[in-house]
């Protein structure tokens, strides 16, 4: 696979060639081992509040854009979610850059390509976090605070920022995905052999 099909959005997973550890631990036989206490668990319970946040904000869209009335909190809640996902991806992904995947790749050499595209990938989604960030910016001071039948100029807004969520999310989630596949089964094969590393 060359780097354009690798790209986020692009690709439906990770290359074959390095996934030899996600099918000694299969997805499915994650929970419960004891290799995933400590990092590991902290690791899918971050990714399962993002997947969650993401949910919540497009559902609150899509229940603004079927009502066609907003609330006196409407504006005020959409921005505190959308700043509840984007300082925490920020802040996950610093970490990841910075102490967690040179780790990772020093304990398991084989997936150095892995890495290199989970931080492609978070070039990608921090272009996208920009975009999200100014789009709810313009958004959220055209929905302002009123309560009632939205004005056309409200509903506008309410689109356009329901767009740029529909276009991150799924980038989100495949990168979540992906993540996973290749972090959490290095974690359990560590522990195996070290169970302090997890």
């Amino acid at each position: 696979m060359d780097d354009e099909t690798l790209k986020l959005g692009t690709r439906a997973g990770l290359p074959e060639e390095l996934m030899f550890l996600a099918r000694q631990h299969p997805r499915g036989n994650w929970r419960g081992q004891p290799g995933l206490a400590g990092t590991g668990e902290f690791w899918l319970a971050n990714h399962d509040y993002f997947r969650g946040m993401i949910q919540r904000i497009a559902g609150s869209l899509s229940a603004l854009r079927e009502s066609g009335e907003t609330g006196f909190d409407s504006g005020p809640a959409l921005q505190r979610h959308i700043n509840g996902l984007l300082g925490g991806l920020d802040g996950h992904h610093r970490v990841e850059d910075h102490h967690y995947f040179p780790a990772f790749q020093r304990a398991e050499p084989r997936l150095l390509r892995g890495f290199e595209i989970l931080d492609a990938d978070h070039h990608l989604i921090h272009d996208s976090i920009d975009k999200l960030a100014a789009t709810t910016r313009d958004s959220l001071q055209r929905l302002g605070q009123a309560e009632g039948v939205m004005t056309s100029d409200q509903r506008f807004a309410v689109d356009a920022l329901a767009a740029v969520v529909d276009r991150f999310a799924p980038l989100l989630r495949q990168h979540l995905a992906d993540e996973e596949d290749l972090v959490i089964p290095l974690i359990l094969e560590r522990a195996r052999q070290d169970p302090e590393f997890s």
